[in-house]
């Protein structure tokens, strides 16, 4: 059997990045958070944090922090039914979404959810072919990601598809594509792309016009709003979803540089099979948001 106090100090040295910040949380001194993860090992018989800076959870401990955020949802669902109502021990929801819906949809399809509920909503930003390991790592109870097969012991539901057009400023067309977008002009256009670990600017220019990574100029803005400011600015053309752009192309603010070009990225929900409502209504909300705002063939 295992010491909850003992997983609940794992939890919060993970989510605190160290020791001493995890005993200013616990109301504990640092030594007896040490104590209480050693003794946490010892009962596994594994190391379960690499004391780095910040401190990291090994894959055994992963394993744990997951196995303990499922109790920690299904206490606060059983407390719920019980009218057991403690003000200290609020139901904690967290999900891991990728920037682009985050900045559309997402939010209005939960924002009643949790405010009928009084849930906290925690959210972890990632790529949206990242999320899912979020989730297999523990550190959320769903997510919204392009991996439709769903991992071990969760689910996996389609949502609809997001759709990226490639757009510009007027200006910057006729600054870097005066006559025609080719493979020599997109070369010395600079792109705006999200990040290093979104891969979409890559696979659509690949795709349409059979380039090689690294032959293209670009600048890297890690955030949804400011990264669509950046091509606003004119710093450069980039890929951005449809529920953005559209109003900006009715504008005129924004022209589509490659009509008829565009990439469409199936999202999924995929969520742990546990029998909590919590879960099952997010799902559903997220359901109704997404027919209405993505696209579904």
């Amino acid at each position: 059997m295992l010491d909850y106090a003992h997983l609940r100090a794992l939890s919060v040295v993970i989510c605190e990045g160290g020791f001493e910040r995890a005993a200013k949380v616990l109301c504990i001194t640092q030594s007896a958070v040490s104590q209480r993860i050693k003794l946490l090992e010892e009962r596994v018989g594994q190391a379960l944090v690499i004391r780095s800076s910040p401190v990291e959870a090994t894959l055994t401990g992963k394993r744990l922090l997951r196995h303990y955020s499922q109790v920690e949802l299904l206490e606060s669902e059983l407390r719920s039914e019980m009218d057991v109502d403690d003000p200290n021990l609020p139901t904690i929801v967290k999900i891991a979404v990728n920037a682009d819906s985050l900045a559309t949809w997402f939010l209005p399809a939960l924002s009643e959810v949790f405010k009928r509920h009084q849930w906290l909503l925690e959210l972890i930003v990632d790529d949206e072919s990242y999320t899912h390991n979020l989730l297999k790592n523990g550190e959320a109870v769903g997510c919204v990601t392009t991996s439709k097969q769903a991992l071990a012991g969760c689910s996996s539901e389609y949502l609809g598809d997001m759709e990226y057009l490639c757009v510009a400023t007027p200006e910057f067309i006729a600054q870097y594509f005066p006559v025609s977008v080719s493979q020599t002009s997109l070369e010395l256009a600079p792109a705006v792309i999200f990040s290093t670990k979104d891969k979409l600017h890559e696979q659509y220019l690949s795709r349409y016009f059979k380039m090689q990574t690294g032959s293209w100029r670009e600048h890297k803005i890690p955030s949804s709003e400011s990264f669509l400011d950046a091509i606003l600015q004119g710093l450069g053309y980039g890929l951005v979803a449809h529920l953005q752009a559209e109003p900006l192309l009715e504008k005129g603010l924004l022209i589509e540089i490659t009509p008829g070009k565009r990439k469409r990225v199936p999202l999924y929900w995929q969520h742990w099979n546990i029998k909590a409502k919590q879960t099952t209504i997010i799902y559903r909300s997220l359901a109704v948001t997404a027919k209405q705002s993505l696209y579904h063939d």
